[in-house]
């Protein structure tokens, strides 16, 4: 065997990596390339909730961190919420911390995304990385307008939004997911002019947007629409999973329009079978498919039927069968998806079988159900209507109890039983209402949170809103009959006047950041309530101004955070651009 020569001898083993020194780059080419690259971000924040934010400087102090950025700085008090601080670029008072990283330092080399690379190389990565930026958001500007919108085909439905190509491709894969699950759990077998048919999803990249362009009342967060044949809801970046929520239920109305197109569902089994299946945990399994599990307990529609029960004034199950679409409101909504989840859960689900054949056989008219046939929309012009009396007849045959009152009792107590953090429940069902527009209803409920030591940023943020525009939006039903203010007349609370609303929502949004400062809706909404008239509720839901140009120099130092922390929403930048 030929030993080694002495040039090939292993050389003894060196604890830290050799770096070549960094070569001398040409004035005139380290400044082309900063004229190239503009607007560097030195640093990157990585939060807890997997946001990248890009700051210009991110540094540690006080037990906490300063993150500087074009429009302002930001303190966090603590640690917490932050995975990851990423130094990069300017390393002018980087502590280096080990030799290696000293020795680094001394050759000219810069840190970039964990590794140390040339100053040279640095500004070449930016570059691209602006160009790409750049490329990105011409193109984000075209498909971001409804006109020119994402489209794509799956097996069962075209989805077309002007979100991004990513929530494209997540809302088509939910949905076919949906699609499965519901099929298996109960049977979508269509007509075959129907299979042969692809509901359309249309997703808006914001509520304003929606709104505007479905002329729905400002409460309204999505529909199905069986005439159009269409499911529409908008996105909403800062809570996707209410976006989740809204989609899985207003899906559940377009696969059970699947079932039978001329099936006229009664108002409660509708809503509450869609609330109940909507809401769901989604979740990625080890090999990365999304898996849904609906029927997750609703602590705020638990504490609404648990009140009520101490109250005396919780619907009664003969009740629910009769009640008409006109008066189906939040109150009876919550108690229609109780019975449900009642049937579903109950002594490890006794009554769950049985519910299920009896939702088939109602939905499909299966043989024996009896219906009469209604003028009503679709192609047929005709509709098919099953009495309340044959509905209730329907149900406790199958599950197998002829007692009414018996079954009533048992879905009283099995809700009263169920325990929940009446604060917690609070602020969720105050949250809801917020979502919903209806403000007058959400101010008690989160009142009650915030008094009960609920300290969440959502609470102060919900109740300025709730403060700020409380009287302002009016909702119709589909009639076009105004709908009652469903505020509670023994949890109204004074009336403020427009000077101590504004104030109010002013150290409630303020309160809200303080809880969760790398929020970019919390500082819009801040932006809003320094400037804007608080009578004017008109101007925020539509994010306009009533003036050509506003100045205001902190509204506009929080309009510009809020559009550098969530570059992705438009309507932050077109507000910003509002002010001088």
């Amino acid at each position: 065997m030929n030993s080694c020569s002495e040039r090939c001898q292993l050389a003894p083993a060196d604890p830290s990596p050799r770096w070549p020194a960094m070569p001398r780059a040409h004035p005139l080419a380290l400044a082309c390339l900063l004229v190239l690259a503009p607007n560097l971000r030195a640093d990157r924040v990585v939060t807890e909730d997997g946001r990248v934010l890009e700051v210009l400087k991110a540094r540690e102090k006080d037990g906490g961190y300063l993150f500087e950025f074009e429009h302002g700085t930001i303190f966090l008090p603590t640690k917490a919420g932050v995975k990851a601080v990423e130094v990069e670029g300017d390393m002018s008072d980087y502590v280096p911390e080990n030799d290696d990283e000293r020795k680094k330092l001394e050759q000219g080399y810069v840190r970039y995304r964990g590794k140390w690379i040339s100053k040279v190389g640095y500004l070449n990565k930016k570059r691209k990385e602006h160009e790409r930026s750049k490329a990105q958001a011409d193109e984000m500007a075209v498909y971001s307008r409804w006109l020119y919108r994402l489209k794509t085909e799956t097996k069962h439905f075209f989805i077309e939004t002007n979100t991004s190509p990513e929530l494209l491709e997540y809302y088509a894969e939910l949905f076919e997911a949906y699609y499965k699950l519901m099929d298996k759990r109960v049977g979508i077998k269509p007509t075959p002019t129907m299979r042969r048919t692809k509901m359309t999803v249309n997703i808006y990249k914001n509520r304003p947007e929606f709104t505007k362009m479905t002329r729905k009342s400002p409460g309204v967060a999505g529909f199905f629409h069986p005439g159009e044949q269409t499911l529409n809801f908008f996105h909403d970046y800062v809570d996707p999973t209410t976006s989740d929520w809204v989609a899985l239920h207003e899906c559940t109305h377009l696969l059970t329009y699947l079932i039978d197109q001329q099936f006229r569902p009664q108002i409660w089994i509708n809503e509450a079978v869609a609330d109940y299946f909507g809401s769901a945990t989604i979740e990625r399994d080890r090999r990365g498919k999304l898996v849904i599990t609906p029927g997750k307990l609703q602590i705020d529609r638990v504490l609404t039927v648990q009140q009520a029960l101490q109250k005396g004034e919780a619907v009664r199950l003969g009740d629910l069968f009769e009640l008409e679409r006109r008066k189906f409101h939040s109150f009876e909504y919550a108690h229609a998806w109780s019975f449900v989840y009642f049937l579903n859960n109950y002594k490890d689900g006794k009554y769950a079988k049985g519910f299920a054949k009896f939702f088939r056989d109602l939905y499909t008219t299966a043989k024996g159900v009896p219906y009469e046939t209604i003028p009503s929309y679709g192609l047929s012009g005709v509709g098919k209507v099953v009495k309340p009396e044959d509905i209730k007849a329907l149900l406790l045959k199958r599950i197998g109890e002829r007692d009414v009152q018996k079954l009533e009792r048992q879905w009283h107590d099995f809700i009263a039983e169920i325990p929940v953090d009446a604060p917690e429940a609070r602020l969720k069902r105050g949250l809801r209402a917020v979502a919903q527009w209806k403000f007058g209803a959400a101010l008690p409920d989160l009142e009650a949170a915030i008094e009960g030591g609920v300290e969440d940023a959502r609470a102060y943020w919900a109740r300025a809103r709730a403060i700020t525009f409380k009287g302002h939006i009016v909702h119709f039903d589909e009639d076009g009959e105004e709908l009652p203010d469903e505020t509670p007349e023994t949890e109204g609370g004074k009336e403020l006047s427009s000077e101590e609303r504004q104030e109010q929502a002013l150290a409630d949004i303020r309160r809200a950041i303080e809880l969760d400062p790398l929020n970019a809706r919390y500082r819009r909404d801040l932006s809003f309530y320094l400037v804007a008239d608080p009578d004017l509720a008109k101007s925020f839901i539509e994010n306009e101004t009533t003036k050509e140009s506003i100045e205001h120099g902190e509204a506009k130092e929080q309009a510009g955070l809020a559009m550098e922390l969530d570059p992705k929403i438009a309507s932050y930048r077109t507000w910003y651009e509002s002010f001088k």
